[in-house]
């Protein structure tokens, strides 16, 4: 029966994915949804409250799962090069949904998911200096980093930056190493 229903809302997901690519989600119906999956309305409520449900569960199936799957392993320092690579290799569609507003959008779901993973890495993991960010909660932390990493993120896929998922990761990944301090060479510096 599970495996009947996970079907279904795989068909759901692969008709509203297919709709996304023709035309934007403002215009997509649920009637469209279901008709595009061959099942009848009622069945697509069983599954999910709305169209935004179904993003989440993209969200979920597509990249939150494969990165638990790194997080149960103790492999946290391969996430961020999976989510790059998730959002590569479907990247016209999530540009798509990048254009979605609103407190439900995928920005705002990917930035949620961002931040709760951030967080329990943080409360997974002991800090290197807690006395140095003692007056910082990691809440705090959590959200310094989620802005950088989303907003890089979505503007990587909504501006066809050329580079790869690999060349975004090794950039990312240094910046994030490295103080805006350590990054600037200052004019008559003695370094």
């Amino acid at each position: 029966m599970e495996d009947k229903r996970e079907l279904t809302k795989d068909l759901l997901t692969m008709s509203f994915k297919e709709l996304v690519m023709q035309m934007p989600f403002e215009k997509i119906t649920i009637k469209m949804i279901t008709d595009g999956a061959g099942v009848i309305r009622p069945t697509f409520y069983k599954h999910f409250q709305d169209k935004y449900e179904v993003i989440e569960w993209i969200l979920k199936k597509d990249i939150a799962d494969k990165i638990q799957v790194l997080t149960d392993n103790n492999m946290e320092e391969d996430i961020f090069r999976l989510l790059c690579s998730c959002l590569e290799k479907d990247r016209e569609f999530y540009k798509r949904l990048y254009l979605i507003e609103g407190p439900n959008s995928f920005e705002a779901l990917l930035s949620r998911y961002i931040f709760d993973m951030f967080l329990s890495l943080l409360n997974k993991y002991p800090l290197k200096s807690p006395d140095k960010v003692a007056i910082l909660s990691k809440d705090s932390m959590a959200r310094f980093y989620t802005f950088g990493l989303a907003d890089s993120l979505k503007y990587w896929i909504t501006h066809d930056i050329p580079y790869s998922s690999d060349q975004l990761y090794e950039a990312y990944s240094y910046i994030i190493r490295n103080s805006i301090l350590n990054l600037i060479e200052f004019p008559g510096s003695r370094i």
